[in-house]
């Protein structure tokens, strides 16, 4: 049977629910679904959305309702598990939330679905680490965001699962889901063409970086790559933060001062991704580049599509605190 033909039989077979899925990330991965044509439903409480205009399933529901959730879940054999309070600081707006939807709800899903499980952690659960990190490597949470990833990791552990801790997402996902300018990348880029200058403090922490479609990609890859199991870093570049200012002051155009006082983020991490290029988790179409991701983003304020970048929306903190502050964030 010709492998095309076989390909196309498996994503039919298929029927992935898309938790989280109307999101930053979920944007790019429903786009692949819909285009390799395998069967989905996005469920999504729009959190961080005011609406959701994308012409595929969809079902209005929060993680945390766990009878609704576990009535749902019979009806699919693959979850792309997306749903997070994501970011440090978002998670300390409101701790007990976090908590609830970061680790508490994957909790439950390891104990009440059998099928497989696509779950996004992060490199943040790396911490502070002068050394290259691998999946091997003890992992150091600075902060609730990572603990509670690190935590989730473990109720995975002996699932039919398979865990991407991301690099730092940047560059724009799709014509309809709610842009990130809380990305470093995106931020600079965003920072850089609207006040024509950026400032670097310290600089020399190093970050790994990954282009969101290409999260999207491997994430929807896993679906059916019977080789990948367990952890694996999702990473294409690492980059000391003096260096990524400086890529993108040349891409903008604008002018840059590198500054000696060091920045309060003291997360310090340079990824391996040996492990994951062997099983064939970065085996991707194209790996976009920061130049890529930058001039999506500098195209978008140039041309005002994007009217004011630093709207409370596109910044997963102060929308979460204006919830929070509001009464809207149960």
């Amino acid at each position: 049977m010709p492998a095309q033909l076989s390909d196309a039989i498996i994503h039919l077979m298929m029927k992935v629910l898309v938790v989280g899925g109307a999101g930053y990330i979920g944007g790019a991965v429903t786009d692949i679904l819909v285009d390799r044509k395998i069967p989905f439903t996005v469920y999504d409480n729009l959190l961080y959305e005011d609406q959701y205009f994308k012409p595929v399933d969809f079902i209005n529901g929060d993680v945390r309702d766990i009878k609704k959730l576990k009535k749902v879940l019979k009806d699919y054999t693959h979850v792309i598990w997306l749903a997070a309070i994501v970011g440090d600081a978002a998670c300390q707006v409101h701790p007990e939330l976090t908590v609830a939807i970061n680790q508490r709800a994957v909790q439950w899903l390891s104990k009440n679905f059998d099928g497989r499980i696509i779950f996004l952690s992060t490199c943040s659960v790396y911490g502070m680490n002068e050394d290259e990190v691998t999946e091997e490597s003890k992992p150091n949470p600075l902060s609730l965001y990572a603990e509670t990833k690190a935590e989730a990791e473990k109720f995975l552990a002996n699932k039919n699962s398979v865990i991407f801790r991301l690099g730092t997402v940047f560059g724009v996902s799709d014509n309809f889901s709610r842009l990130r300018m809380d990305l470093v990348v995106n931020y600079m880029t965003a920072n850089a063409i609207t006040k024509g200058q950026l400032s670097v403090f310290g600089g020399t922490q190093w970050r790994p970086l990954v282009h969101v479609r290409n999260v999207a990609e491997g994430v929807v890859n896993a679906l059916s790559n019977k080789k990948l199991q367990g952890i694996y870093n999702l990473s294409t570049l690492n980059y000391q933060i003096k260096d990524l200012g400086i890529e993108i002051a040349k891409i903008t155009g604008c002018k840059i001062e590198l500054v000696k006082q060091q920045f309060e983020d003291k997360r310090n991490y340079h990824v391996s991704t040996k492990k994951a290029k062997k099983a064939g988790a970065l085996a991707f179409k194209k790996v976009y580049s920061i130049k890529d991701g930058a001039s999506q983003i500098m195209d978008l304020v140039k041309t005002g599509r994007v009217k004011y970048a630093e709207k409370d929306t596109y910044f997963n903190e102060r929308h979460i605190a204006g919830l929070h502050t509001n009464g809207d964030l149960k």
